[in-house]
């Protein structure tokens, strides 16, 4: 992992706004009620430059850190799910932070009034595929196609240019992939700290998992996934106590915007229109009928060992406890 000790390293373009220089007049700036007392609020806002596909995050060997210690970013994956989602978007409107949603297509499509919500929030939403595939089971072209046509329907949704940024599905990057977004310049993201929210119904569970990880690294990228219920009761407690032991909220936004591909951006409007026609009632907050498979691909922690002759990781399937298997996890690539 790369520590960023400049302004600017290679591709990589950071500026700090709501420091002691002057921001530029179009720059973002930390909202007033972000430096109160009572809240957690913001540190700093981090400009990223995607040119060339930067990754960040400790998964990766080469990646960029350009947090210092006791600095998080907060990330939430795979919504918007209208009722966990809202819960979460108040808990951080009540500390005055933000965080950087990667969203599935399917999903965005499903209510685009929850991604506009989220976007009049001043949060950063990126891309998380079209269906929540792992690429690296996927042919070239399928892999590209799940990564495009998610980044158009995120973008048809919001009714608004999304960031660049985007998250594997699983944490599973290939190499394909990975080379694939570094020419179309989009940044990709790994995690620090797992709250393995998708593995119990407990917030409690939540909070120890993911105060127990800070513990130990410090600082880091947070995952969180807003269509789980336990992550959205767990975030009011948990933000007050990560204000409690001092840590420093860190928003990320693009320096550009993401440019999403023609092609798909008309097979993003269709769908839209078709699931807006559908019914009046959002699909996100009724029952789920796209297609399911039988089997559940765990997340794998970059950084986890790997025993010889085996694929078991620190984030075991959760078989064992079927109820907290989100149904996204079982969808099958369209």
């Amino acid at each position: 992992m790369r520590q960023l000790t400049a302004m600017c390293i290679g591709a990589l373009l950071l500026l700090t706004c709501g420091g002691a220089s002057t921001p530029d007049a179009g720059a973002p700036r930390i909202p007033s009620c972000a430096t109160r007392d009572d809240v957690l609020g913001l540190s700093r806002i981090v400009e990223i430059d995607a040119s060339g596909g930067p990754i960040f995050g400790r998964g990766a060997h080469d990646g960029y850190d350009f947090l210092k210690k006791g600095e998080i970013v907060l990330t939430f994956d795979d919504g918007p799910s209208r009722s966990h989602t809202r819960a979460v978007l108040k808990a951080l409107a009540d500390h005055c932070t933000k965080a950087t949603f990667f969203m599935v297509g399917r999903m965005a499509v499903s209510d685009p009034a929850m991604v506009r919500e989220v976007a009049r929030a001043g949060h950063t939403i990126g891309s998380h595929t079209w269906s929540h595939a792992k690429l690296s089971s996927l042919a070239t072209d399928k892999a590209e196609e799940e990564m495009e046509l998610g980044l158009s329907a995120v973008a048809a949704a919001a009714e608004t240019p999304v960031a660049p940024f985007f998250r594997f599905p699983y944490l599973r990057p290939s190499p394909a992939a990975a080379d694939y977004l570094k020419g179309r310049n989009i940044a990709s993201f790994t995690i620090d700290v797992d709250s393995r929210d998708f593995r119990t119904r407990d917030p409690e569970e939540v909070q120890k998992n993911v105060l127990t990880q800070l513990a130990a690294r410090h600082k880091g990228i947070l995952l969180f996934h807003d269509i789980q219920p336990s992550t959205a009761q767990a975030l009011p407690a948990l933000l007050s106590e990560l204000k409690k032991r001092g840590f420093k909220v860190v928003h990320m936004v693009p320096k550009e915007d993401a440019r999403t591909l023609s092609a798909y951006d008309e097979r993003a409007t269709k769908m839209l229109a078709r699931k807006l026609q559908a019914g009046k009632t959002p699909l996100a907050d009724r029952a789920v009928t796209w297609q399911q498979s039988q089997t559940v691909e765990p997340e794998v922690l970059p950084w986890a060992t790997q025993t010889t002759g085996s694929t078991q990781s620190s984030t075991a399937s959760p078989a064992a406890n079927p109820a907290s298997v989100p149904w996204y996890k079982k969808w099958l690539t369209p």
